[in-house]
């Protein structure tokens, strides 16, 4: 009779009175025969009376698969075991100490797909779309698009490839009996070469998303991790552009640093013909050590679903008691900061919180530049212009937005300063600071 109840599991959990009533066995019988089938069914609490479920096997691997945590000291600790169930989704399975975020927004552990923080570790951006490509070149079942991938393709990806990842999760039994290897040293002089590797194709480093070409890299003149960005070679008109994108994020790290709020720490090397801007890593710590680190976006889709801006969404999570006040005060003011300096691209994605027990915090910004002035997608480079427009905050007091405008001014001040930006920003910032420019 055990072939009957694991084939009705199969449609979708159940509890014992219904088991019962679909098998016509008595209550003791259904509870032994649930003990037959051992660790492949497992009882989800939470309502009235407890459901089973039955599990599978998925990504080519078992029906139980252990999630680790990597601490700042690089020691892996198991939080969870993800469990695929057979009718769909999945179920994480707590292990002793496991944050309670963990188990998502019905607090049950119980997701219909991926869980929002394995989802979350799909490669994405540029470095994300290499990375698919070469994945699709070795197998056809691959999308080269990653937007593409499904739970299947996100998983076996995860279990192969789980050495790297941004954040500080690791998937699959093979992360815990893995050799811990030493990452390779590089030096700014390998720069050039990395960037000529990133551009043929060749992936140096982690999964680190974002549009903008980069790699990554351990550097020895910082004994840290760090992302580096790159322009194109030359002094084309999409090559200057770049360039000046990657100072404006330069001088937009420096700005945030000078109102007190923590951001990467950032310097700008120019060789090769190029202009590299390099940032320290704050989800590494050391040679092995790691930091939790998640996107705002899948935060978002898992508590809240807005698909809306950073004020907003931090708003909602505080309102379900996931974030701090001072969480939302301190992302709602970056994010018009990112608005007064043209920083279009303040998405989801580009903001990221730590798990920190049973909430979230807020991490360093990143990616904070100018990138409305960049090229466009076919490669047209369109003439600066910028007029800040007014609006209206969420949470921040009249007299907090006149420090942001002071803020912007100055970092427009800082970049009209520095001299290795084009003559066709010298030239749009000597008809004067965008601040004082702005539209009411």
């Amino acid at each position: 009779m055990s072939t009957s109840i694991r084939k009705y599991l199969e449609q979708g959990s159940a509890t014992s009175k219904e088991i019962q009533a679909e098998t016509g066995l008595s209550q003791s019988v259904v509870s032994r025969q649930l003990r037959c089938l051992g660790d492949s069914v497992i009882k989800l609490s939470g309502g009235r009376s407890p459901r089973y479920s039955l599990t599978r096997n998925a990504f080519g691997a078992d029906d139980k698969l252990p999630l680790v945590m990597v601490d700042a000291h690089g020691n892996t600790v198991v939080v969870a075991h993800i469990r695929p169930l057979a009718h769909g989704g999945f179920f994480v399975e707590p292990v002793t100490g496991m944050p309670a975020v963990l188990l998502g927004e019905n607090g049950d552990g119980v997701y219909d797909d991926l869980p929002y923080f394995l989802s979350d570790l799909s490669p994405q951006g540029f470095l994300g779309r290499q990375i698919a490509t070469e994945l699709a070149s070795q197998s056809d079942d691959f999308p080269t698009d990653p937007r593409r991938w499904n739970a299947n393709h996100i998983g076996r990806y995860l279990l192969s490839n789980g050495d790297d990842l941004s954040g500080n999760f690791k998937f699959g039994q093979q992360a815990l009996v893995r050799v811990r290897r030493r990452p390779v040293i590089s030096s700014t002089a390998d720069y050039p070469s990395l960037a000529d590797s990133v551009m043929s194709g060749v992936i140096p480093g982690s999964s680190a998303g974002g549009e903008q070409p980069k790699f990554t890299a351990f550097s020895g003149d910082h004994s840290a991790h760090v992302i580096v960005k790159f322009s194109p070679k030359g002094t084309g008109a999409i090559a200057r552009r770049w360039r000046d994108i990657l100072i404006t994020e330069f001088h937009a790290t420096e700005a945030i640093h000078g109102q007190h709020y923590p951001a990467a720490e950032t310097r700008l090397i120019e060789m090769d013909d190029r202009l590299f801007l390099e940032s320290q890593r704050f989800d590494r710590t050391g040679k092995h050590g790691r930091m939790s680190m998640l996107s705002l976006q899948s935060v978002d889709a898992e508590f809240t679903e807005l698909g809306s801006h950073w004020p907003r969404v931090m708003g909602a999570l505080f309102k379900k008691d996931l974030v701090s006040w001072q969480h939302v005060y301190d992302a709602e003011f970056l994010w018009w900061f990112g608005r007064l300096i043209n920083n279009t691209d303040m998405h989801l994605g580009n903001l990221s919180l730590a798990i920190d027990g049973s909430v979230f915090r807020l991490l360093p910004v990143y990616d904070m530049c100018s990138m409305g002035f960049a090229p466009k997608s076919g490669g047209e480079v369109l003439p600066y212009d910028f007029v800040p427009v007014e609006g209206r905050c969420l949470n921040l007091e009249d007299y907090t937005f006149i420090s942001i405008k002071k803020m912007a001014r100055n970092f427009w001040e800082r970049v009209a300063g520095d001299e290795r930006i084009s003559d066709e920003l010298k030239a749009f910032l000597a008809r004067g600071n965008p601040i004082d420019l702005m539209k009411a």
